[in-house]
């Protein structure tokens, strides 16, 4: 199994709030990415918090796990970097409001295991497309459910950075869980929202299809999303299982 990340401010930012965290665990690989909020220096604290906490679990859970879902122990995950933000929030109103998208996936044999809070995503990309396999927690995304706007008007929408759901704002979060059976030719994004807002998903479809490595998509998504003014920080997560898993 192939697997690559990269992480940069953009052209349009003084610091990256961004925070990823990936590698081999067990007989898969873990990968985290989280996207701070609560002010430059807090975002950042909140996203290097959160992904520590998350991989730090996860790994340990996975690697002493005997026949435990996987899908509950990224859940268990979550909350626990969740308590570990919500409590360092509380040590001080300096760090009031601070705290944190988080997605992540764990890859082992033929399955794929995510888990969300925010708006930070996971795709799956083959042939025939590009599929979100998570669903945003913002208020734009509860528009289009709404039918008030469409897709293509929420990607441009003046509220698209209102989250409903952030890890550490509250003292419990509700996260989201996907399983997802790997294909033969299948391959894996997880990103953070200043790709989505650069790139069309026509464009990260072409760019993952493309590249022969995790490595080279990586960096030609980054390098198209910084071309095209990326007005935010900006962090990929490239996952090239091969046939029958890792």
């Amino acid at each position: 199994m192939e697997f690559y990340a990269l992480s940069d401010k953009g052209p349009h930012r003084t610091d990256n709030q961004d925070s990823f965290e990936m590698g081999a665990v067990r007989d898969g690989v873990l990968a985290v990415v989280c996207d701070g909020m609560g002010g430059e220096a807090h975002g950042l604290l909140a996203s290097d918090l959160a992904a520590g906490r998350f991989f730090a679990f996860t790994r340990a859970a996975l690697e002493a796990s005997d026949g435990e879902d996987s899908a509950d122990i990224l859940a268990q995950a979550t909350d626990a970097a969740n308590r570990k933000v919500y409590r360092f929030a509380q040590q001080s109103e300096e760090y009031g409001g601070m705290g944190t998208t988080l997605v992540a996936g764990y890859w082992q044999g033929n399955t794929a295991y995510f888990i969300n809070v925010g708006d930070s995503r996971a795709y799956r990309i083959a042939k025939d497309g590009i599929v979100q396999i998570t669903k945003d927690h913002s208020l734009v995304q509860e528009m289009i459910d709404r039918g008030e706007i469409t897709q293509a008007q929420g990607r441009k929408h003046p509220q698209l950075k209102y989250i409903t759901r952030a890890v550490g704002s509250e003292r419990f979060v509700k996260s989201d869980s996907f399983t997802v059976p790997i294909r033969e030719g299948d391959r894996f994004l997880l990103c953070s929202d200043g790709l989505i807002k650069a790139l069309e998903d026509a464009e990260i479809h072409r760019v993952i299809l493309a590249e022969d490595s995790a490595e080279a998509a990586c960096r030609t998504l980054l390098r198209e999303a910084i071309e095209n003014d990326a007005r935010d920080n900006v962090t990929v997560v490239v996952i090239y299982p091969k046939k029958g898993g890792a």
